[in-house]
């Protein structure tokens, strides 16, 4: 059973730490299971397999058990939030997936943010499908229009802005979460 729980820590691309955070189990516990040393009581198995996004049964049967490869998110099923601006998920929720990919509508006149401060390597790539948005990274700041596309670090504050009083502005992000064992 260690080699599984290996094997699916370091597909969902969790550090020892992230894994433990995540569990509550420490890492050298989780340390010993992976290499056969200690032998998991049931619950947890089952922290460990709610950490990784698994069943329990594909941990202990050796990852041949109906987990799924698949996740699908079928249109309107990510649509939700409190922002000003109608934002919608692209992406099925993935266990340790690290990208998110979001599409947002951003009324005339509306600033989104400031954000607080991501993870330590967060990145967040942009694209402008309609519309004008002012990029606010930090003490830096960045002008789109509709085609244009940025990368942007955003382990700092950071906002988006349609500045046009009547045009509705239309972008896709691409969050890549930094480490967040850090």
């Amino acid at each position: 059973m260690g080699r599984v729980v290996k094997q699916q820590r370091e597909a969902a691309g969790f550090s020892l730490r992230m894994l433990a955070t995540r569990s509550g189990i420490s890492p050298s516990m989780i340390s010993d299971i992976e290499r056969g040393t200690k032998s998991p009581t049931v619950t947890t198995v089952v922290r460990l397999a709610q950490a990784l996004g698994v069943s329990a049964a594909a941990l202990i049967d050796g990852g041949t058990g109906p987990t799924p490869r698949i996740r699908v998110l079928r249109g309107g099923e990510g649509a939700g939030g409190d922002d000003p601006a109608p934002w919608e998920s692209l992406n099925p929720t993935t266990p340790g997936s690290r990208i998110d990919f979001v599409r947002y509508q951003i009324p005339p006149a509306t600033t989104l943010g400031p954000a607080a401060a991501h993870a330590l390597g967060t990145i967040e790539h942009m694209h402008v499908a309609a519309g004008t948005v002012r990029v606010t990274v930090g003490d830096e700041t960045a002008e789109l229009s509709a085609g244009d596309s940025c990368s942007c670090r955003t382990d700092a504050p950071h906002g988006v802005e349609n500045p046009d009083p009547s045009v509705e502005a239309l972008i896709y992000l691409i969050v890549e979460r930094g480490d967040l064992a850090r």
